[in-house]
C-alpha cells in the first residue's frame, strides 16, 4: 500500500474506533513494517557480504591455493553479475533521466569502489555498499511518488540492448579482483620476508 492510501487510512483513526474496536488501521500499518523489516534484513546480508575481503568462506584443509584460485575463477564471477545488476536496478529506481549506459557505468564504478575499500578496511567498505539500498529505502518512504515506473519498464525493457556492455562490466569487475587479491598477497608475502628477516637478525645478534 502507498503512504498515501496509509495517510487517508490514519486520517480517521480516534479513540472513539478503537472503542468501536474498528482497527482498520492496523493490516496496512503491518504490511508497512514487514515490508521494511524484509527489505532492511536483505539489504544487512547484502551489503555485509559485498563488504568482505574474503567473499567466501568455504575452506578445505587439502590443496587451499588451487581451490582458491577455482572459487574466485568459478564462483566470483556469478557474485560480481549479481552485485551489478543489484546496483544498477538501485540506481535505475532512484535516478531520473539517466541513460542506461550511465547507470551501469555508474553501477560498475559502485562496485569497484566497495570492493577496493574492502581490501582497505571493511567497515569503511560497509558503509559505501549500505548507502545506495538506505538511500533507496528513505526516498521510498519519504516520497513514493518519485518513483516513475513506466520509465522504469521501459529501462528494462531496454536492458537486451546492452547485455554486451554489462558482460564487459562484469569481466573487468573479475579482473579487478583478480588485481586486489595478487596485490594482496605479494603484500603478505614481503610482510612475512621482513617478519623473517627481522626475527633472524635478532637471533643472530642475542647469540653474539
Amino acid at each position: 500500500m502507498a503512504l498515501e492510501q496509509l495517510s487517508d487510512v490514519f486520517s480517521n483513526f480516534s479513540a472513539e474506533s478503537i472503542i468501536n474496536f474498528d482497527y482498520s488501521f492496523i493490516n496496512p500499518l503491518f504490511y508497512l513494517i514487514i515490508l521494511i523489516a524484509i527489505y532492511s534484513i536483505s539489504v544487512w546480508h547484502f551489503y555485509r557480504f559485498i563488504a568482505k575481503r574474503d567473499c567466501f568462506n568455504i575452506k578445505t584443509i587439502h590443496h587451499q591455493r588451487i581451490f582458491s584460485l577455482l572459487k574466485y575463477f568459478l564462483l566470483f564471477p556469478f557474485i560480481a553479475f549479481l552485485f551489478f545488476v543489484g546496483f544498477a536496478l538501485m540506481i535505475l529506481f532512484i535516478t531520473r533521466g539517466y541513460d542506461f549506459v550511465s547507470i551501469l557505468s555508474t553501477s560498475f564504478a559502485v562496485v569497484i569502489a566497495i570492493r577496493l575499500t574492502a581490501y582497505y578496511n571493511e567497515d569503511l567498505s560497509k558503509d559505501v555498499a549500505k548507502m545506495l539500498p538506505f538511500a533507496l529505502l528513505g526516498l521510498f518512504i519519504a516520497d513514493p511518488s518519485y518513483f516513475s515506473y513506466s520509465e522504469i519498464a521501459v529501462k528494462i525493457n531496454s536492458l537486451p540492448e546492452f547485455l554486451t556492455l554489462c558482460f564487459q562490466f562484469i569481466i573487468l569487475i573479475v579482473i579487478a579482483e583478480w588485481i586486489l587479491r595478487i596485490i594482496l598477497l605479494i603484500r603478505k608475502k614481503i610482510f612475512i620476508f621482513m617478519h623473517q628477516e627481522y626475527f633472524q637478525e635478532n637471533t643472530i645478534s642475542n647469540r653474539s
